[in-house]
């Protein structure tokens, strides 16, 4: 089956919450090492939520990222700089909270390293709570690749790409056109990171073909 995406051999996972969900998804999914993301429910007890029933739930990405091409630290410092973390959201309930899962004791330290250097530079202090990963509810298809939906054009030439809807969700190409569409990177940009996907030649020619012929 033709994959389409970045391969990686140490692929690690991000999990956070830092308001509405379609922002983030747009945010991180440009950055270079970013492979997939996909948007979703954490941090609470109800079981089976949905967007509608949400419950004590809140809005959160998670986002698989190749450690040799982007650091965790990295993505934590951009975490914590694209939103008001020093803000109390507890007054609009659980949905919009500021969350950061973390994954394994190696993540929680460097969470809380980020944390402290980030307070220390900013003389603010963060309102973030930093928990144990339990689990990600994804949510419905409709929220994926949120603003990439709003090119119909664009959306029907990626998607025909993979075998299923699914597929094309995880994909990479979609996570970066879906930034790009909100004037995160570069098309240009796009097509010389495709060089380094691990992808086959015949992989690239369809990809670089696509992005050069898209329609907006």
């Amino acid at each position: 089956m033709t994959n389409f995406n970045r391969q990686s051999n140490t692929i690690q996972t991000a999990t956070f919450s830092m308001g509405c969900f379609w922002g983030p998804d747009s945010r991180f999914g440009q950055l270079p090492g970013v492979i997939r993301t996909r948007v979703g429910y954490a941090g609470g007890t109800t079981p089976d939520p949905i967007y509608k029933s949400m419950g004590d739930h809140t809005e959160t990405l998670e986002i698989d990222f190749d450690p040799e091409v982007i650091h965790y630290s990295d993505i934590l410092t951009l975490f914590w700089d694209s939103h008001d973390a020093a803000k109390d959201r507890n007054y609009k309930g659980r949905q919009y909270l500021s969350l950061l899962f973390y994954h394994d004791t190696e993540q929680q330290k460097v969470a809380n390293q980020v944390r402290e250097d980030w307070e220390k530079n900013h003389s603010k202090k963060i309102q973030t709570e930093i928990l144990p990963y339990t689990h990600f509810y994804r949510a419905e298809d409709r929220h994926q690749k949120y603003f990439l939906k709003r090119y119909p054009k664009a959306l029907e030439a990626v998607s025909a790409l993979f075998p299923t809807y699914t597929d094309y969700i995880d994909s990479t190409i979609a996570a970066r056109l879906n930034g790009f569409v909100r004037e995160y990177g570069l098309l240009a940009d796009i097509k010389k990171e495709l060089d380094f996907w691990g992808l086959n030649e015949n992989e690239k020619y369809i990809l670089k073909d696509l992005l050069h012929t898209i329609r907006w």
